[in-house]
């Protein structure tokens, strides 16, 4: 089947029409390039097809970098060119809010998306599956393994370690029994720490393969085992200690946040199984793009709702009056309250609980905050907007992961006189079709007091 294709839709997919109008799905395509495809599945308003030939191309098409792109699941946008990607992407945040129904509301706010500063190498996490021995990602929507030697999206210490890794001894010993493996690169010391998804508890010689990893591989700063159904453990961990001693205390990173307008640098820990942004240096603009949305005075109250290890909640402290943080996850906040001590913040206050419960905690305490900050999962807060009463906070700040959830939580927000102020693309995931948002909600003036 021929095909001219119109646009890049939501997943990364080209949007294409058969002759009698039916929708046809296709990835690795471009808007306005005449492509062969062959149908692959038919759905009830739909069909998927596979490219087969690109007749015509499009002038932002290129060859992919990487040479594993076609088969691999990780990326599905790297045969565009970076500046396409993000055209791509601001169109389908647009159509999302047209849809939705917020165009009028929204799109005269929408600005230009927050560029990373690198589209390759930005990656200071990745998950491999493994399989026999071997490890990689699974193939575009399947579950097959595609071997690899290294990843473009990965920062360079964690392709280096792993090629390193594969032709050891130990590690070939190890893998028999690793159903997937981590590499995580601490920001603080540029060194490495593997997580082993191990189907069982470690074996004594499993524990002493580990330990022989970590005694010939010296960009490792250690391991932890992570088995099914048991406790993270044993760890071990190069800098607290001698080198290759196994231990029941759990590994930290450090990563460093410049917070420029109060002329600090804050140093968070955080547990490499523990929640954090892959793409450390987006993530500090991200911190900078929210302080300038904020441009806070000194005396406010802000209330983080999904607040994690503190990556925002902390550099807030340093501009505001207090910062109330709230998590689900016992880890976060753990490593918040540790965060908050290590970085002498007395006005920080944390609790576990559900973002909902907290605001409602802190509601019942008397503590009533100007700024809510919302970086929920992508799941969204549809449970904690529909519990919101007055008096409502002056501000709202939702960060996003997931636009069909984004769309659906701020038209309630709009629902309660709160009117979008900015939002912004935030590129955290270059060569992926995953987009971020940042909105900056506030109340209505006619609104205020309610």
């Amino acid at each position: 089947m021929l095909l001219t294709i119109e646009k890049i839709v939501a997943g990364g997919l080209g949007l294409g029409r058969r002759q009698d109008g039916c929708t046809v799905m296709v990835p690795g395509v471009l808007p306005q390039e005449e492509v062969l495809v062959r149908v692959r599945r038919r759905h009830r308003r739909f069909l998927t097809a596979e490219l087969q030939e690109v007749r015509r191309a499009a002038p932002q098409r290129r060859r992919a970098p990487c040479p594993c792109y076609e088969a691999c699941g990780g990326c599905d946008l790297q045969h565009a060119v970076y500046s396409a990607q993000l055209t791509f992407k601001q169109q389908i945040l647009q159509e999302l809010l047209q849809r939705a129904g917020l165009a009028e509301k929204v799109l005269p706010r929408l600005a230009p998306p927050l560029t990373a500063p690198s589209e390759f190498h930005y990656r200071q996490r990745i998950r491999m599956q493994v399989e026999q021995g071997q490890a990689g990602f699974f193939q575009t929507g399947s579950h097959r393994l595609q071997p690899v030697n290294s990843c473009l999206l990965a920062r360079p210490e964690i392709n280096a370690l792993w090629q390193e890794l594969q032709p050891h001894e130990a590690w070939q010993q190890l893998a028999a029994q690793v159903s997937a493996l981590e590499i995580n690169l601490d920001p603080a010391s540029r060194r490495l720490v593997l997580l082993l998804h191990h189907r069982r508890r470690p074996r004594p010689a499993e524990r002493r393969a580990a330990l022989q990893l970590c005694h010939d591989l010296p960009a490792l700063k250690g391991l932890a085992f992570l088995p099914v159904g048991h406790a993270a453990g044993p760890f071990i961990d190069r800098d607290s200690g001698p080198a290759g001693r196994l231990g029941s205390e759990a590994l930290q990173l450090c990563l460093k946040l410049p917070v420029t307008p109060a002329g600090r640098t804050l140093e968070l820990q955080f547990e490499p199984w523990g929640f954090s942004q892959v793409n450390e240096e987006q993530n500090r603009q991200l911190l900078t793009l929210l302080i300038e949305l904020l441009q806070p005075a000194g005396h406010e109250i802000v209330a983080d709702l999904h607040c994690g290890m503190g990556n925002f909640s902390l550099p807030l402290a340093l501009l505001v009056g207090e910062v109330h943080g709230v998590d689900l996850q016992a880890a976060a906040i753990r490593g918040a309250k540790r965060n908050a001590e290590a970085n002498r913040l007395n006005n920080c206050h944390f609790r576990q609980a559900e973002a909902h419960q907290g605001l409602a905690a802190l509601q019942a305490a008397g503590i009533r905050p100007d700024v809510l900050l919302l970086d929920p999962p992508r799941a969204g807060c549809r449970e904690l907007v529909a519990t919101l009463e007055a008096p409502l906070p002056g501000k709202v700040v939702m960060i996003s992961c997931d636009p069909a959830t984004m769309t659906r939580d701020l038209a309630a927000l709009l629902a309660l006189n709160y009117q979008v102020e900015t939002m912004r693309l935030v590129d955290m995931f270059p060569q992926t079709h995953h987009l971020e948002t940042i909105t900056l909600l506030s109340r209505n003036n006619s609104a205020k007091g309610a």
